[in-house]
Formats: C-alpha cells, structure tokens, sequence
C-alpha cells in the first residue's frame, strides 16, 4: 500500500480520502463554501481593473466613464465583501462540524484496528501522536483548497492585467516560483523534525498527567519527586522544541531569501516603468496596484502550500496510513465464529515477540485448551501469561505457529466477530468513570440499559455487596472528579471490572487475566472456585465455553480442569492439580512453597484481628 520509503500511503490517494470525509460531514456546506470561495476571487483581482479606467476617464474629464468606474469598483467592493462574509461563515460553520467529525473518526479507528501493536510501537505511536495533535486541522482541509483555488485565479487575473501593460511584466509570476517551492520544503523538513521529536511530547505530557493526577500523589509527595518531575518534563520539552526551533530559523531564512527574489523583481519592474516615459498614469496605476496585490497572492499561495505540505502531505497520510490499518485487519476473514465448541482451542508451535523486542516472550508453544473446561494458567511474573491471553484474544498475532479454534484459523476470522463471542476482565483494567449500570453494562453494550442483566453480571462477579452500598446502587456516579461521584478503592474498581467481563451470557471464551489481583489469596481461591462452578454450570448448556484463569498463585486455581505451568516463555506442564502433585515437578514445588507461605502468615496474625 505505502508508495514512499516513510510507509506512508500516496498524497494524492491521501487528499482524496481526506476530501470524502469532508463531504461526508456537511455536503451542503461544503457547496455554498466551494461557489463563495471562487466567485469572491475575480472582484478582488479586477479592482485594478477598475482602477485604472477611473484613472483614464478622470484623465480624459470623461463624466460617464468616471461614473461608470466609480459604479464598477462599488459593486466589486461590495460584492467581494458579501461574497467574502458568506464564505468565511460557510466554511467556519464547515470547520465546526468537519473537526467533530474528523476527530471522532480518528478515534473509531484507532480502537477498530484489532490488534494492540499500533499502541505499544514506537514509530506508530509517534505518526499517531502527530495526526492526534493536527487532526481538527483537516477539517480546514475543503478551506485551504478553496483559497488555494481562489488564490490560483487572482494569480491569473492579476498576471494577465500585468501582461496587458508589458509582456515582460509576466515574469514576475516566474519570480514567485522559489518561494512556494520554499514553503513546501520548509513545511516538510518541519514536519520530519516535528515527528521524531514526538516521543519526548508524549513523554513531556505523560509526566505532566503523572504529576497533576491523583492516582500517583500520595506516591510523589512522600518520595518528594516533584522537583525532579518539573525538571523532567522540562528536558522532555526541550528535547522536543530545542531542534523543531533551530530548524524552523534556518528555514525561514531560506523563505525570506526566496521571497526577496520576488520583492526585488516587483521593485526593479516598478523603477522601469516609472523612468519608462512612455507609460501612462492609468498603466503605471494598474501596475502598482496589480502588482502589489500580486505579492499578497503570492504569499496567499505560499501560506496554502505550507497547510498542504502540513495537513495533506502529513496528517493526511497519516490519517490514510490508520484507515489501512483499520481495514487491513479484515483482509483474509475467510472463517466463520463456530456458534459452539466441541473441540476447543488448539495452539500449534505458537511463538510471539512483541513488536521492537529482541527476545520470544512465548517460544514453540503447543497447547490445546478443550470445549467446555476451565483452563488455569500460572506462573511467575514475566513468564508469558498475560501474552497468552494476548493471543486468544487476537490482540496480536502470533509470530510463528497458529490458534485454531474448532479447526478454524483464527488469524482467518474476523476480530470483531471473534471478540463479540469472547469476555473477560483484565489486571489493567481501565476505570470507566459512569454510573455503575453503565460501567458495568459496556461489557455488553446492548443490554446497557436493562438493570437486570447489569445485575446478573454484577451478582456473577460478586459484587452484590458493593453495589448495595453504594449511596444510589447502580445509578451511583462513579469517579470523585464527577458531581456527586463516589471514589473506589482498587479492589472495588477491579470488582466492577469483573462485572463488566461477566455481562456476556454465552461467550464462547471468558478470560479471567488475573482479575482478583488486588485482593489476598484465600478470597483469590474462593472467588475462583465460584467462577468455575458457574462455567461448569454454563457448559451445560452446550455452548462447549471454555474460561481461562490467569494467576500468580499456585495454590488458588487448584480447581481447574487442567492447568498450564508457564516459566521462560514456554508450557513446561500441563494436567490437573492432582496430576501435576504427582508429578512432583515444579508445579508441585511452588504450590507447596506458596501454601505453605499463606500458611505461616495466616498463623502470624492474631485472632483478634482475624
């Protein structure tokens, strides 16, 4: 798809894909905007026209020629400024609507695109923090190719006004040339620096929300790191403008210098006609004044190149460049969801390296996962867990090897219908600040607003007593930032979480990626024992769903079907509880190491305070 060494889609594909989604904002505007935009260009160049016949009839003491002069210049004033005002409040009424549009697309796209890896890529993170920054601008996109084509007629009015006064005078537009070559290249080299400068803003701005938010205050204030994070996000700052601010003085010296080569060309064009003793004043005027109003088109033109080599030749593309990516993701869905399980999920030699990384967080794993069972998954931190689930989930593809699901490629099936059939509630969980029937019900989002299946997934998770405590049940805001919204601890958050997870009825896949992590072992193991009595209860139904848990800790998913040891990047065992005691392997010897821990500190603390 990309047609450069950037990897970047094509400008002009770029520019048309970008018009479409104006149009698609406001048709009708963009209509009355496009005809006020070209119709107030000719008045504004003919007014040397008109100039200069008054100058002749006055010359001449030609009363009808004098008013009809007068006559013509008042209807091109007055019908450049009404053209003008109609224009300019079409397109900002465009601009209003294009930016909500535009920005609400790059925001669907961004969370269409299947996979993760647009986020946690460096260089993608990057061409997304400069579309994010620029991109309520390409709402002014129809704008600037309105003025772009308004300027381009003013250009050849005005250069044809000249030519009827001398030829040679035409060269003039030839001087303007270095200039708008200038611009382009001057808004492109901006641009080049602007970018690789981005990862030091987003760092800049990462620090600014870690010091002006209250999630990591207490943390700051007792280290006392304030200091250090206003120097930091100082650095970051000038990482970022320190090499975008040298380069954008040099380039603009190179525009002065091109522009100069216009300036001088005017002057010395006006000194000849001036000692040129056969000019008349009429000529003389019209050259003046077309001639000055050439150097104001000529920087109307450059100021349009520099949006276009911004906006078109790099926001544009970058927007393209996601819309690809968004769409690439359906590319080769050839198989279908299975509408129930009867053999599981099989992984064959899956391997995976996260994009940039040197070393296989999972390496040559050969796993199979049966319909209808819970499927416990352990190991230390780092081990692989959580890039396991990962890969069920389609968050990534794996880097070699393959997932099917009832036979069926995953990589062939299409995300969105392969997500609509998972759940599941994650350690990073994310707080959404709504009311709880709402926080709870996005994980179904076409039951959002029945309470009763809000309630179902709440009691699923055990989070009863929660919600009964809350001041308004599930109609409690939640997030102290909100009017009358109500804080959560960690464990709270992470409770509506698990409600969220639990709001699907029949997933064929729920992943538990260690959902009870805020909470102490014993209520880890309890919580997990209900978990897998209600998917034994759910497998019943012959939907062959299969739950996946996810643990640090041995000793609290020793009621799973079968369980799966990863350490190092690989399935080092796999079977039952009772199996892998047998075994004596190290299943067996951190399960013991870990019981025997939990042990010991439930003996240290008094009973009193039990």
């Amino acid at each position: 798809m990309a047609s450069s060494s950037d990897g970047l889609p094509s400008s002009a594909r770029s520019l048309v894909r970008s018009l479409s989604l104006g149009y698609r904002a406001s048709p009708l505007l963009i209509v009355v905007a496009c005809a006020t935009a070209i119709a107030a260009a000719a008045p504004d160049a003919l007014f040397a026209v008109g100039l200069a016949a008054l100058i002749h009839a006055v010359i001449d003491q030609d009363g009808g020629g004098i008013t009809a002069a007068a006559l013509f210049l008042g209807a091109l004033a007055t019908g450049g400024w009404l053209l003008g005002i109609v224009s300019d409040r079409a397109n900002r009424r465009f601009a209003d609507r294009a930016a909500v549009f535009v920005e609400s697309h790059v925001a669907r796209l961004q969370s269409t695109v299947s996979t993760l890896e647009h986020h946690e890529r460096a260089e993608h993170a990057d061409r997304i923090s400069v579309l994010r920054n620029h991109a309520g601008a390409l709402s002014y996109l129809y704008q600037e190719l309105f003025g772009t084509v308004g300027a381009v007629i003013r250009l050849v009015i005005t250069l044809a006004l000249l030519m009827s006064v001398d030829p040679w005078y035409g060269l003039l537009g030839a001087a303007a040339v270095p200039g708008v070559l200038v611009s382009g290249w001057r808004s492109g080299i901006d641009k080049k620096v602007e970018e690789a400068g981005a990862q030091h803003e987003r760092r800049a701005r990462h620090l600014f929300t870690l010091a002006t938010s209250a999630a990591a205050g207490k943390e700051i204030r007792v280290a006392g790191v304030q200091r250090w994070l206003y120097e930091a996000r100082r650095d970051a700052w000038h990482r970022r403008y320190e090499p975008l601010a040298r380069t954008r003085w040099v380039s603009t010296l190179w525009q002065a210098a091109a522009q100069s080569v216009f300036v001088g060309s005017f002057v010395l064009v006006v000194v000849l006609a001036a000692r040129d003793s056969g000019a008349g004043a009429a000529d003389t005027l019209l050259l003046l004044t077309a001639g000055s109003r050439l150097a104001q088109y000529v920087g109307q033109t450059v100021s349009h190149v520099q949006f276009y080599r911004t906006i078109w030749l790099d926001v544009s593309r970058r927007l393209t460049w996601l819309e690809d990516l968004a769409a690439a993701e359906t590319v080769g869905a050839d198989q279908r969801v299975p509408t129930r399980l009867r053999d599981g999920i099989r992984l064959e030699n899956v391997s995976f390296r996260y994009p940039g990384g040197e070393r296989s967080v999972l390496e040559d794993v050969t796993l199979h996962l049966p319909a209808g069972k819970v499927i416990a998954v352990v190991g230390e931190n780092g081990a692989g867990k959580t890039t396991l689930v990962k890969l069920l989930c389609r968050f990534y593809a794996p880097t070699s090897g393959t997932i099917a699901v009832d036979g069926a490629d995953l990589g062939r099936i299409a995300p969105a219908e392969w997500r609509a059939r998972i759940s599941g509630a994650f350690q990073d969980f994310f707080k959404f600040e709504y009311p709880v029937q709402q926080a709870v019900g996005v994980g179904d989002l076409a039951r959002v607003d029945d309470p009763a299946a809000v309630r179902g997934g709440v009691a699923r998770a055990g989070a009863e007593e929660l919600v009964a405590g809350l001041p308004d049940g599930l109609t409690t805001q939640l997030g102290p930032s909100w009017e009358n919204g109500v804080d959560l601890s960690h464990g709270q958050w992470q409770k509506v979480a698990l409600a969220r997870g639990f709001m699907r009825d029949d997933p064929l896949l729920l992943v538990l990626d260690e959902p009870t992590s805020a909470l102490d072992a014993e209520v880890e193991h309890a919580l997990f024992e209900r978990y897998a009595e209600a998917a034994r209860s759910a497998a019943d139904d012959e939907s062959g769903r299969i739950t996946v848990l996810v643990s640090h800790r041995f000793s609290t998913v020793r009621m799973a079907d079968l369980i799966v040891v990863v350490d190092g990047s690989r399935v080092v065992e796999y079977g039952s509880h009772a199996e892998l005691m047998a075994r004596g392997g190290q299943y067996s010897e951190l399960y013991e190491i870990q019981a025997s821990s939990y042990r010991e500190g439930a003996r240290a603390v008094p009973a009193e305070a039990r």
